[in-house]
């Protein structure tokens, strides 16, 4: 990460993922403010929830040509 897109944020997180990693504070702590820095800076993203048809039933290859065998 390029030391401008660090800040205040960013050592506030590092010294949270520190204290985790001494059992000072929880792993819980340490995902939730890295994650905070992360999305703050754009390194990731909330995605949306996947369309209905991207989650819909799966039809394998074998079943397609069950039916048009049929």
């Amino acid at each position: 990460m390029p030391v401008e897109r660090r800040g205040l944020l960013h050592a506030a997180a590092c010294d949270t993922c520190y204290s985790a990693y001494d059992g000072r504070k929880s792993a819980e702590a340490a995902n939730k403010a890295f994650t905070t820095w992360a999305r703050r800076v754009g390194v990731i993203e909330d995605l949306p929830a996947a369309p209905p048809w991207m989650t819909g039933p799966k039809i394998s290859s074998a079943d397609h040509l069950l039916e048009s065998d049929g």
